[in-house]
């Protein structure tokens, strides 16, 4: 996995490509974590693969920044992996982890 780091203003951007799996998951959650920015977005379309380690990494940081009162935006999302989460219930996981913040 390879990770490029963007800066805009207020945030920034991981652009994450390769395969994010058991052996590299904490690379990414370690780079999420030392960012101090507001928004800090997860661009996932150069990614090949992603396995149950990556996803609930990327979930555990998503309510980790929102306890903070920051946000953890996944953008780009090839279409097969999408799929992939949708079957898993990622994107209601997402849901309902954001009314919990908000509550």
């Amino acid at each position: 996995m390879e990770i490029r780091v963007r800066q805009k203003k207020g945030m920034v951007i991981l652009e994450v490509e390769g395969e994010l799996d058991f052996s590299n998951v904490e690379q990414l959650q370690q780079e999420i974590q030392r960012r101090p920015e507001e928004v800090v977005e997860i661009d996932l379309q150069g990614l090949r693969f992603i396995d149950s380690s990556g996803v609930g990494m990327l979930l555990s940081q998503v309510r980790h920044l929102y306890k903070q009162g920051r946000t953890l935006k996944i953008v780009h999302i090839p279409d097969f992996i999408r799929e992939d989460l949708e079957v898993i219930g990622f994107f209601q996981v997402l849901e309902v982890l954001k009314a919990n913040s908000n509550a």
